[in-house]
């Protein structure tokens, strides 16, 4: 007959910690896993909604009565849908302004991803998220 680890009481008291060890041994690698997979996807989002604001804002300056306010106001408002305030955020439009007869209009969104993530502040301070996008009139 077989007597298995588990069923001696003197084997339990002495595995009393284990888990406890274990837990703490694999928990900070574990975290640091799941705070990086959260801080990559949100990386991922502003630099699609960047993406999205530039084409936005050109979208909205292809209108031949369209005015530089009209094509910020539409970057803007698209950047603020996922938290990213205005003093955050660079637009530019060229031309500038824009006239009834410019051919394409021209969209520059930039964001810095230190202001706008979770975490990404204490590694990348300097870099900037920019999407530039033209559109023909």
């Amino acid at each position: 007959m077989m007597i298995h680890a588990t069923s001696n009481p003197g084997y339990a008291r002495r595995r009393r910690g284990a888990a406890a060890v274990e837990f703490a041994a694999c928990a900070p690698i574990l975290f640091t896993l799941v705070f990086a997979i959260i801080e990559f996807s949100r990386a991922t989002q502003l630099q699609q909604s960047v993406r999205e604001a530039a084409f936005e804002g050109a979208r909205a300056g292809v209108a031949l009565d369209a005015t530089t306010p009209d094509v910020n106001a539409a970057a803007t408002a698209n950047l603020a849908a996922i938290g990213v305030a205005a003093a955050d955020s660079t637009i530019s439009v060229s031309p500038n302004p824009l006239l009834y007869d410019s051919p394409t209009v021209t969209v520059t969104v930039s964001v810095m991803p230190a202001k706008s993530g979770w975490l990404l502040y204490f590694f990348n301070r300097a870099s900037s998220i920019t999407s530039t996008i033209t559109l023909m009139r």
